[in-house]
């Protein structure tokens, strides 16, 4: 007889991991919670786990469990119509539908509507965020057809912000982030101060595991009630059985053909399944997914493009139900499996390897751009033994990044980036810079810049003449364009110099 729990099965875990390497899916961290405990935690290079990361729509789960303490407390009901909340900011004639859109039918993206409203056009607006789902036409009866949409999620956090007086991160540190410990995070806001419901919040992947360990334990945590009594299993419901998020099309989300699969339907802000898994779920690869019956928690987050992120959730089922479940097989091929999942642990946390060889040391040159569609106006490069030095001026002003030559440099730009970045623009983003000269063609050098709370890599390719300069940029992953159309800057003023006085000086 032994009290020894069971131990996680390494074969399912071993297949998925290969998975994900063989499709491109970068993971950049994978918990697992199960019986009690972290029993698996891996982390990629460079997103070390005291770092934040964005866990986009992710959000919405935790803005739907603000609108759970507003109810608890009698701030709200759940029948409560949508247009009593925004009485002076109503369309003239705002119709019969609209009229009768509850905030059940925000929670279970039921509005209506026909268009899905993304963070990746919202955020470009100047104006508050809920003036567009406002202005949006409620073509349907509420509460009977499901469309994604992130501006739905925005005006319930308007709306808990209207009935409580705080911003929803206000609203729920006492509430939920302080009961769990949660003290880093951030969560932007919108033109009118509102938090963004639908997207928006960065936390650690730990934070984030707390935050399903906590709806596993019915919203118990140390023997404390956090969330109000009942709330887990209405949020984790299955009120909409069947749930396609729709077709992108870069501007706006359409409802999906009628045909579309779904393997998957929706609670309360979070996608559920039909045997009573749910998840709160972010673009590119966020995933806190919770197994009730198994006594599991996932969390992930990561990388990943168009085209795989959406079978992340299936892939994480898949995998668990049978990690999780009954011990069984053969010993020695589960020390075999665990010992390969323990290499791609350890591998993982490797760092990229930059080239470190020089080239054009003590160049210092300035180029000139036209109106060019990555914004950027000028760019001013800098060489030294082991560290580039690039100074980029856009429509944001001017930007120093340092990058090392066979090192990476660590420190915080503003530099703009919204372009490619799902059309997020932080005040100030963390990132490592490196920079390499391509080994088969000279004078062309390459710049990456790991954004380090975010999936974005940034990658730049300056190929220098003597006229001037051409910059291509990519990125990893986006919403949108993963490139932008190669520019091409006029040379102002060059120097060169034949020494360097000392190691790295690119001053």
């Amino acid at each position: 007889m032994t009290n020894e729990l069971p131990a996680l099965g390494m074969r399912p875990v071993h297949l998925l991991l290969e998975e994900l390497a063989a499709r491109g899916m970068r993971v950049h961290s994978l918990l697992v919670h199960w019986n009690g405990r972290t029993v698996f935690d891996m982390w990629q290079w460079p997103h070390e786990p005291t770092l934040k990361h964005k866990i986009h729509s992710a959000t919405k789960s935790f803005t739907g469990t603000a609108v759970g303490f507003a109810e608890a407390e009698g701030l709200l009901q759940l029948d409560d119509l949508v247009v009593e909340f925004f009485g002076g900011r109503l369309p003239a004639d705002p119709g019969e539908n609209f009229s009768r859109m509850r905030v059940r039918d925000l929670l279970t993206m039921q509005t209506g509507q026909r268009r899905g409203l993304s963070g990746a056009t919202t955020r470009l607006r100047g104006a508050g965020w809920v003036g567009e789902f406002l202005e949006e036409p409620v073509v349907e009866p509420p509460g009977r057809a499901f469309l994604y949409s992130s501006t739905t999620s925005h005006v319930l956090s308007a709306i808990v912000q209207e009935v409580s007086g705080e911003a929803v991160d206000d609203y729920l540190r006492p509430r939920l982030f302080e009961p769990l410990g949660i003290t880093d995070f951030h969560w932007d806001h919108d033109p009118e101060g509102v938090a963004s419901g639908g997207n928006g919040l960065s936390m650690r992947p730990g934070d984030l595991l707390s935050f399903g360990i906590l709806h596993l334990q019915d919203g118990i945590w140390d023997g404390r009630r956090v969330l109000p009594a009942g709330w887990v299993q209405k949020a984790s419901a299955l009120h909409v059985r069947r749930a396609v998020s729709g077709e992108w099309t870069g501007q706006e989300m359409l409802p999906p053909a009628p045909d579309a699969v779904a393997d998957s339907g929706y609670g309360y802000q979070f996608w559920t399944t039909e045997d009573r898994i749910y998840s709160a779920s972010g673009i590119f690869g966020q995933e806190c997914m919770v197994f009730p019956d198994q006594g599991g928690v996932v969390v992930v987050t990561g990388a990943m493009g168009d085209g795989t992120y959406h079978d992340l959730p299936g892939m994480l089922r898949r995998a668990f139900r049978q990690a999780f479940g009954p011990a069984g097989g053969d010993r020695a091929v589960e020390r075999t499996e665990g010992e390969a999942v323990r290499r791609l642990v350890d591998a993982a946390r490797m760092p990229q390897t930059l080239d470190a060889t020089p080239r054009r040391v003590g160049m210092a040159a300035t180029y000139d751009f036209g109106p060019n569609e990555q914004g950027l106006r000028s760019l001013a490069l800098r060489t030294g033994t082991d560290a580039v030095r690039v100074v980029l001026e856009d429509e944001r002003g001017r930007h120093t990044i340092e990058h090392g030559l066979g090192h990476w440099v660590r420190q915080e730009t503003d530099v703009s980036v919204w372009r490619l970045h799902h059309s997020y623009q932080d005040p100030s983003a963390l990132i490592l810079a490196g920079a390499q000269w391509d080994p088969d063609v000279d004078d062309v050098l390459h710049l990456t810049w790991h954004f380090l709370e975010s999936p974005f890599v940034d990658r730049l390719t300056l190929a220098l003449s003597p006229q001037g300069i051409s910059v291509k940029r990519q990125v990893n992953v986006n919403s949108g364009p993963t490139a932008q159309p190669a520019v091409s800057g006029k040379l102002r003023e060059q120097t060169r110099g034949d020494a360097v006085a000392a190691r790295g000086d690119v001053a």
